[in-house]
């Protein structure tokens, strides 16, 4: 899936999730928590990126990267040092 953006070099496209409003249990969550959610999907990789796949759901620094708006959907264009952890979905 591309987007019209290509990493180059170490950089990785991370398409930002939205915080969830609520928890499982239903309590609302304040707009302070929403905003420090640093998880996302990688979109596009660079051609020296090898820790991370396209697809894969990431944990990332908070305040790292430059913020993109694209076609309507916020992205991360980042480092691939500043991603912490892949998020496994079992």
């Amino acid at each position: 899936m591309s987007i019209g953006i290509e990493p180059l070099g170490d950089m990785v496209l991370v398409q930002m999730e939205a915080a969830p409003e609520k928890t499982q249990s239903g309590l609302l969550l304040p707009e302070e928590a929403r905003e420090k959610m640093t998880v996302g999907l990688v979109i596009a990789i660079g051609s020296e990126q090898s820790g991370v796949s396209v697809g894969d759901r990431v944990i990332y620094r908070q305040y790292s990267g430059t913020k993109i708006e694209w076609l309507g959907l916020e992205y991360l264009l980042m480092k691939s040092e500043d991603i912490q952890a892949k998020v496994n979905d079992s």
